[in-house]
């Protein structure tokens, strides 16, 4: 099954986030996140980068979509 890869900038285009949309069963969740004026990519597991994309000051910008998985 395909996942759909979407990405959208944050911290006034700073930051880019790539994630992939939540298909199915499958949650979504970060892959990457890219510092724009360096070219630093930063990878780990999901909940490290979701921990870092709320600590750049993400609330309330980009892509709606829910990042918490279900219990």
């Amino acid at each position: 099954m395909a996942q759909a890869i979407t990405s959208w900038f944050i911290s006034d285009g700073r930051f880019c986030v790539h994630a992939i949309k939540a298909v199915g069963k499958q949650s979504a969740r970060i892959v990457e996140i890219e510092d724009v004026e360096t070219g630093e990519r930063f990878h780990g597991s999901a909940r490290k980068l979701q921990n870092m994309f709320l600590s750049l000051g993400s609330y309330g910008h980009g892509d709606p979509m829910t990042l918490h998985r279900e219990a």
